[in-house]
């Protein structure tokens, strides 16, 4: 999704690509889950921020490692 402002007193224009927010279900082990709030407590953080968290630096580990391309994999399936 792309937002666009102008602006009236510049007569300048900001585009700003913004990411829209996807819902993804998984299904894990409850010890899995309860280790996972206990973490997410820990750090503050809700679970599901804990999960988005470890996810994001799973890919960009992967990415560094050569596993996987970041780029290549945006828009497709």
């Amino acid at each position: 999704m792309r937002l666009c402002l102008f602006s009236r007193k510049t007569h300048s224009e900001l585009i700003i690509d913004v990411m829209a927010k996807v819902t993804v279900t998984l299904y894990m082990e409850e010890q899995d889950k309860e280790a996972l709030q206990l973490l997410a407590d820990a750090e503050e953080r809700s679970l599901s921020q804990m999960a988005v968290l470890i996810l994001k630096r799973a890919t960009k580990q992967a990415e560094a490692e050569g596993k996987i391309s970041l780029q290549q994999g945006k828009g497709s399936k």
